[in-house]
């Protein structure tokens, strides 16, 4: 059990050493995972912003996950390449087009906003 701890410790030192000497930044895996789940946080804060502020749910009901005049965007089966390209150019007589105002930062933001929609609990 010893030798295998040591085996251990001897890899990881010298992954350490190798990523210093390459000028790769070692930062611990709690660390990493948490600035992670900060980000992914915070573009589905920004989606939801966008969603808002370009008037979305006027169309996609209680922040998409209704269907209103438009389908409900919780759940949805539509794939992430069609709801980006519906998002930007739209679908005459159905949805505006938005990527003349959006672009890819806002869309990806957008639709990590649509991924994260879950029933809402009263």
């Amino acid at each position: 059990m010893m030798k295998r701890w040591i085996n251990a410790g001897g890899a990881t030192l010298l992954a350490a050493g190798l990523c210093y000497a390459l000028g790769v930044p070692i930062a611990p895996a709690a660390e990493t995972a948490a600035s992670a789940a900060d980000d992914a946080a915070a573009q589905v804060s920004r989606g939801k912003s966008l969603f808002v502020t370009y008037g979305c749910g006027w169309c996609h009901e209680d922040g998409g996950r209704k269907a209103g005049k438009c389908p409900q965007l919780m759940n949805t089966e539509r794939d992430d390449n069609f709801m980006l390209t519906r998002i930007a150019i739209g679908s005459e007589g159905k949805m505006p087009a938005f990527g003349a105002m959006l672009k890819g930062p806002d869309l990806q933001a957008l639709l990590a906003y649509i991924h994260s929609l879950k029933a809402e609990t009263k």
